[in-house]
């Protein structure tokens, strides 16, 4: 949800994508070492420190954001968004976080399949009890903006998610620490997500945008390469 209020502050997905996945993968790390006891050795710190310079970068980059007319058409648009949206983007950064170090502990001792579909019922059943409360808020649905393409794109985002879910408890039961899953998984994603923000979307990347790509990507090979330690018994 909270990926949606950054998109809908106007963020080109070319920014939003690398800090909220970047983001996922710092927390993860350390919040990998807090609840799990995981270690990582030098150059794993080091890729985390790579990661916090290359979402800075991304964060302070200009770029430039296309958006999808109506009727198909590419309409460039103006103005920057409002800067508290790296507040949001980092929240949400951490939400994923623990979601990965929960999948984490939960995937030993439940189908990858069952894990995912809870998953989903739970997140579906939080998502209905908040747009009750706005629905209830604003006394009626007419705040409640949408068309036929963002039902289709919503549903098309859901697929994507639940194939994510399911194939993550896939690996996590594999005894893979999560200090090196959570930047295989959710980290690489920050190259796709770039990539597919300027084919599919049409947006830009200034010089120190594409830095930032850069580091993040190095950075994510660093943490995932790390050989650290895994505690048993949790």
């Amino acid at each position: 949800m909270l990926s949606f209020v950054v998109s809908g502050l106007g963020v080109p997905a070319t920014q939003s994508i690398p800090v909220i996945i970047g983001g996922s993968v710092l927390f993860g790390a350390v919040l990998g070492l807090i609840m799990l006891r995981e270690t990582l050795m030098l150059h794993g710190w080091t890729g985390v420190g790579m990661l916090i310079t290359g979402i800075a970068c991304v964060a302070l980059d200009p770029g430039e954001k296309i958006d999808e007319g109506g009727d198909g058409s590419a309409i460039e648009v103006e103005g920057q968004p409002p800067i508290y949206w790296l507040i949001i983007a980092l929240i949400c950064a951490t939400a994923y976080a623990l979601y990965n170090i929960f999948i984490k502990k939960g995937s030993a001792s439940i189908n990858p399949i069952l894990g995912g579909v809870i998953l989903q019922f739970v997140a579906a059943a939080f998502g209905i009890l908040l747009l009750g409360c706005i629905i209830a808020k604003d006394r009626g649905t007419s705040n409640l903006n949408y068309d036929r393409l963002g039902l289709i794109w919503s549903c098309m985002a859901g697929i994507a998610v639940g194939t994510a879910e399911m194939l993550s408890f896939c690996v996590s039961g594999m005894g893979v620490p999560v200090t090196q899953t959570i930047p295989v998984i959710i980290g690489g994603s920050v190259l796709f997500g770039a990539v597919l923000g300027l084919l599919m979307l049409g947006e830009t990347l200034m010089l120190n945008g594409w830095s930032g790509i850069v580091l993040l990507t190095i950075g994510i090979t660093i943490v995932a390469t790390d050989p650290g330690e895994t505690v048993s018994g949790h």
